[in-house]
């Protein structure tokens, strides 16, 4: 008997930016047919290479707890955002508790419902400066069907310091 085919979650209208348009179609075109692209599939080297400083990949771990999510790569972008490379590390390592609950909402939610998800929010920077930033999260599955992996783009929009779009924090900046 054959597995339903895996329907491949439409691009959210707010993910408007340019470089989510690409890093989506990219992702899209990499999917074997009914089923979902795997980190094998997807090669932004090669086909969108100047948007690698924005990509992460985060792996799901699953804990008796629930899952966590322990980041395999982290763009150019973000590591000079929060002044460091968490690659290897997991979130809720050093994200505040008080936020961490939010972000394993979010990413869970594209680990069980394979959905993309957009989301955008005020982060503090390692110098201890507001900046605005946008991220598209996207479900990978080595199978094709059970989510193993996320990969996310992320792109900067500034806006003046003060500004208060619900800031998200880690230590005393978000991660």
């Amino acid at each position: 008997m054959q597995s339903q085919p895996i329907r491949l979650p439409e691009l959210p209208a707010e993910a408007s930016d340019p470089a989510f348009r690409e890093v989506y179609a990219h992702w899209r075109r990499s999917a074997p047919l009914g089923l979902l692209p795997g980190r094998q599939h997807i090669d932004p080297v090669t086909h969108i290479p100047r948007l690698t400083k924005n990509l992460a990949i985060y792996e799901v771990v699953a804990t008796a707890e629930g899952p966590r999510f322990r980041i395999r790569l982290m763009g150019e972008l973000m590591v000079d955002v929060i002044g460091l490379n968490p690659a290897g590390r997991f979130f809720d390592e050093f994200i505040k508790p008080e936020f961490k609950a939010r972000l394993n909402a979010a990413l869970s939610q594209v680990a069980t419902e394979r959905i993309a998800h957009y989301w955008e929010n005020q982060m503090w920077t390692h110098q201890n400066d507001f900046v605005r930033m946008q991220r598209l999260a996207l479900p990978l599955a080595s199978d094709g069907r059970n989510v193993d992996m996320i990969l996310a783009c992320y792109v900067r929009v500034d806006l003046p310091a003060g500004e208060d779009g619900g800031s998200v924090g880690a230590d005393s900046r978000e991660r």
